[in-house]
């Protein structure tokens, strides 16, 4: 498109919206992101037995903006045949989530729901327009065929202040993802007339339909991840052109510099149900644990080589490596993994991985930076089980102490004292010695629930010397996970002498803590002080010696 007709078309649009000025755009050099073949606009979507809902949702005191069937039509079928040439570069062919035709104009299906409210009634909380939707599908099930749904909601407002022309304004309407579900904002630039238009600060298509995109990859099960250092320069910062995952900054890059999937979005897309075409069923109920892990730096390689097993009573199609530095202490958890960077590789037989992954290619090795290894098993139902294992770097090499240790059977060890329990199945102390990852001892919360600090004593049944140390477990996904413990010892199991007091990682992988010399005793009690998710309750799954 020549640089007049998109001036006028981008001019038109946001004069119809707010009183203000508009800057003549600049047609994007060449040399960036190739352009992927638009598809027509009717006739060629992509639609599988699931699909994609897409929802626009209007508040009561807004209204539809101008060309919207068209116009919000013609970016989804941009958005699937991105994915679907970039799962084709994957290596998958091309495969795409799946959109349900209208009735009437072949055009993608957007879905009009307007709310009970104004938008001051709805905010950015996501639980007001999921339950309205949700009720309306309820009394539409037709519209609904997946578990999938992109919401649209039309800009609260603009600022007609920056540089990049009137902006919506931003933090005053939900914009992410949520589970399944993920939200975008409609405005005057979610239009395929803006494509490969640059402006002054950031650009707007990649602001708002790469925004939208990226989204559409929380809905779609995948978290950050960004690209290895050999795929771009991102590692001393420059602004030289790289490649630029869909889930790392794509509102900031779309279509002005090359974006792609990584290997580890691909599978987990693959493996979604909306981007498959047949009839099992999706996220069922799977049970699946890394049994054992071996890591080291093989110098030779230069790289980080981690193997393992599993077990899981579902089909494991790949298995994932995030690569997760906690930057300037930014902490962990959703939002602050975009340093992740990422590997995938397939299945050994049916229970067995293994990975190399080249220390050049992660862009922080600073001394004493945490890391977090978070493998991930990905099914072919679409469920992902994650294990997380902590690691740091010293002198620009990794400190790897995860591997699996040969523990101590627990055959004559039984429980002598804990200060609560949990009495059900579930929370009872007993569980800390049972061998299994899938129980847990809870501290008493249902009734009379008990504060830090929480211990629990366990007798070996006999004196035992213990060459190594304590292996520890947190409870599944490190839900109530302890923080900071002591490890005390006892040759009566009535006077109790330190070893040490550690921290415990935020993590479900079993971490193990040397003793430094062999110790010899036959009770040993962990005294956990307090809780990483800052509640009065505690948790841990098994606790061991090596």
């Amino acid at each position: 498109m020549k640089k007049n007709t998109t001036f006028l078309i981008l001019c038109s649009l946001i004069a119809f919206f707010v009183s203000t000025s508009c800057k003549k755009a600049v047609v994007a050099p060449t040399g960036g992101e190739p352009t992927v073949p638009k598809k027509a606009t009717t006739g060629n979507i992509v639609t599988q037995t699931r699909n994609l809902a897409v929802v626009y949702f209007i508040p009561s005191d807004l209204d539809t903006l101008p060309n919207w069937k068209k116009r919000l039509s013609d970016v989804m079928l941009y958005a699937q045949n991105w994915y679907g040439t970039n799962m084709n570069n994957a290596g998958y062919g091309f495969k795409t989530f799946g959109l349900k035709q209208d009735g009437t104009s072949g055009r993608a299906e957007i879905v009009l729901i307007r709310g009970t409210k104004p938008k001051t009634g709805y905010g950015t909380a996501a639980t007001g327009y999921i339950t309205e939707i949700d009720a309306y599908f309820a009394s539409h099930p037709g519209l609904k065929t997946s578990n999938h749904v992109l919401i649209l909601i039309p800009a609260f407002g603009y600022d007609n202040n920056t540089i990049e022309g009137p902006q919506p304004l931003e933090g005053v309407q939900p914009f992410y993802g949520y589970g399944k579900y993920c939200f975008a904002n409609d405005n005057v630039y979610m239009d395929m007339a803006l494509k490969g238009v640059l402006n002054p600060g950031r650009n707007n298509f990649a602001k708002w339909v790469g925004g939208m995109m990226h989204e559409l990859g929380h809905a779609f099960n995948a978290p950050h991840d960004r690209q290895w250092v050999s795929q771009g320069n991102y590692a001393n910062g420059t602004n030289a052109s790289y490649k630029e995952p869909i889930m790392a900054l794509s509102n900031y890059y779309l279509e002005v510099r090359p974006s792609f999937l990584t290997d580890a979005e691909a599978a987990i897309f693959n493996a979604c149900e909306v981007f498959n075409n047949d009839s099992k069923t999706y996220y069922g109920s799977i049970t699946a644990r890394i049994n054992r892990i071996y890591a080291n730096y093989d110098a030779g390689l230069g790289a980080i080589v981690v193997s393992g097993k599993y077990a899981s009573s579902g089909t494991v199609n790949k298995i994932l490596y995030y690569n997760d530095p906690n930057v300037n202490n930014e902490g962990t958890g959703t939002n602050k993994d975009y340093n992740a960077i990422t590997w995938a590789s397939s299945p050994i037989s049916t229970d067995s991985f293994r990975v190399v992954m080249p220390i050049a290619e992660l862009a922080v090795k600073t001394d004493g930076i945490p890391y977090e290894l978070k493998v991930k098993l990905v099914h072919d139902n679409g469920e992902v089980n994650e294990t997380i294992y902590a690691y740091t770097f010293q002198s620009g090499l990794p400190v790897l102490d995860f591997s699996t240790r040969t523990e101590l059977s627990k055959t004559g060890w039984s429980v002598a004292g804990f200060s609560s329990q949990e009495t059900g199945q579930d929370g009872r102390a007993i569980n800390i010695i049972d061998g299994s990852a899938s129980t847990f001892w809870h501290s008493r919360w249902s009734t009379s629930a008990t504060s830090y600090p929480h211990f629990v004593t366990i007798d070996l049944g006999s004196v035992k010397t213990v060459n190594g140390g304590l292996a520890l477990t947190q409870r599944e996904n490190a839900s109530r996970a302890i923080k900071d413990f002591e490890l005390l010892i006892s040759s009566d199991g009535i006077n109790f002498t330190s070893v040490f007091n550690k921290q415990a990682a935020n993590n479900d992988g079993t971490q193990y803590f040397n003793f430094g010399s062999p110790k010899t005793f036959c009770y040993f009690k962990i005294i956990a002080n307090n809780s990483w998710d800052g509640t009065q309750f505690a948790a841990l799954s098994e606790l061991g010696l090596y």
